[in-house]
């Protein structure tokens, strides 16, 4: 039943994309073909309902349609293209709004009425808003004459018009935001590393806060150990370089560091690219790195998943999870500089996160049911999680991961102590569909 379901949602992922390229095409067959060898096991087990009974058989007409779906691909490419989003939406504001407003008499008529009245409305709001712009770069003295018809002629009707009718509110562009940051905050508060941006708050949770009390809030005994081996690990291959997990503890718990307070921020949100049109900005997404405690409600600490590249050869998101590891956000924070005094140790935000590894199912990396790759935390010899310290700006994207719960659910798990009660995870690509073309590696 599930492999049923889930080909049945990935023909749709795979269906909405909007660039499809013959490997796609063939998936979405392939997804399509997977749903009709297993769609008996729905009838079998009575869930294909109707008014009153149980029904045997998937006599449906919009599951028939979607047998068209490859073939017209091959003739007329993306069927987004095609979509008729836009004249339902219109199909909206033009008829079901307006007939709503009428005494459900003489229809057309009330419709053109309010219509005709609405688009008054507009364009007298659209005069108005031009007047004002006008009236607002006129003067009367003679010195500031020449400034007045400068202004006039800088006035562009279209940007008025655009801050009229646009949405107020609007997604920020980090990308941007980025690249007319000043250099003098440090560290830096928005990055872009690859296709993601990397966004801080301006101002951290806690400006100055000592090694051993970070140690000891966030429960990571070995914090101050995993920074020495970062520090000798970056004098050692240079700035740049991408740092990895599999190395064994070099440095101690007592290890003396080149700075002696951190900078701690809760939270960090990514900005992506569109998978299919790099020039498009995709979804934004928090993640967040609570210590336990602070909330009644995540009383063991609330901690994301992200994804991590740990070698420069292959970029994300074309490359899937292909030198990328899935990690949890333990701790997000930069070495403070002494109140007298620079440290270079703190131009660069990091983060202390801890490794998942993919478990094998039967060979394949995905389990063969769900489609989707099963996660366990990754242990050191003596039984310690495996977490490391990397530059932030070595995060890709956000990564959901929910409980792998098997034949019996733990009635305790809850949506705040499931991953603190969970042995294994499933690596959920469903969430977004950007992260689902990235996982899947569709192009």
């Amino acid at each position: 039943i599930v492999t049923a379901i889930r080909a049945l949602m990935e023909f749709r992922y795979l269906a909405q994309a909007p660039a499809i390229t013959s490997r796609s095409r063939d998936n979405i067959g392939a997804a399509l073909r997977k749903f009709h060898d297993h769609k008996q096991a729905i009838l079998d087990a009575g869930l294909r309902k109707g008014k009153k009974r149980d029904l045997d058989h998937f006599y449906i007409p919009k599951l028939e349609l979607i047998q068209s779906v490859v073939p017209s691909i091959t003739q007329a490419g993306c069927l987004l293209q095609w979509s008729a989003d836009t004249t339902e939406h219109a199909h909206i504001e033009v008829v079901k709004e307006p007939a709503s407003m009428t005494n459900h008499h003489d229809y057309d008529a009330q419709v053109c009425r309010a219509l005709d009245r609405d688009e008054r409305c507009r364009l007298f709001d659209a005069a108005i808003c031009l007047q004002t712009a006008i009236n607002d770069a006129t003067v009367d003295t003679d010195e500031d004459r020449d400034e007045t018809c400068e202004d006039l002629e800088s006035i562009c009707p279209q940007d008025v018009l655009r801050d009229l009718w646009t949405a107020n509110r609007q997604s920020t562009n980090f990308f941007d935001v980025a690249r007319k940051e000043s250099t003098v905050n440090l560290p830096p508060r928005t990055i872009v590393a690859g296709f993601t941006a990397i966004h801080l708050n301006f101002n951290p949770i806690h400006r100055r806060q000592s090694i051993d009390e970070v140690a000891r809030q966030f429960q990571l005994p070995d914090l101050r150990a995993a920074l020495a081996d970062y520090v000798k690990r970056e004098g050692r291959a240079g700035r740049g370089r991408f740092h990895t997990f599999g190395r064994a503890r070099q440095s101690g718990r007592d290890a003396s560091l080149p700075f002696s307070e951190l900078q701690i921020w809760h939270k960090v949100r990514l900005q992506q690219k569109s998978y299919h049109f790099p020039d498009k900005l995709g979804s934004t997404f928090t993640i967040n790195a609570h210590p336990p405690g602070e909330d009644r409600t995540w009383k063991f600490g609330r901690y994301d998943a992200a994804i991590l590249q740990v070698d420069q050869a292959h970029q994300w998101p074309l490359s899937g999870l292909t030198e990328h590891n899935v990690v949890l956000v333990r701790l997000i924070m930069c070495p403070a500089c002494p109140k007298r005094g620079h440290t270079p140790w703190a131009t660069r935000a990091l983060v202390y996160a801890e490794r998942l590894d993919v478990v094998y199912q039967r060979g394949s990396e995905t389990e063969p049911t769900t489609g989707l790759h099963v996660l366990q935390m990754a242990k050191r010899a003596s039984g310690e999680n495996i977490g490391e310290v990397f530059p932030l700006d070595q995060l890709r994207s956000y990564a959901h991961i929910v409980p792998r719960f098997g034949r019996v659910a733990d009635n305790r798990l809850t949506h705040s102590n499931s991953i603190y009660g969970s042995k294994n995870f499933f690596l959920n690509k469903y969430f977004d569909k950007d992260f689902f073309y990235s996982i899947s590696r569709v192009l």
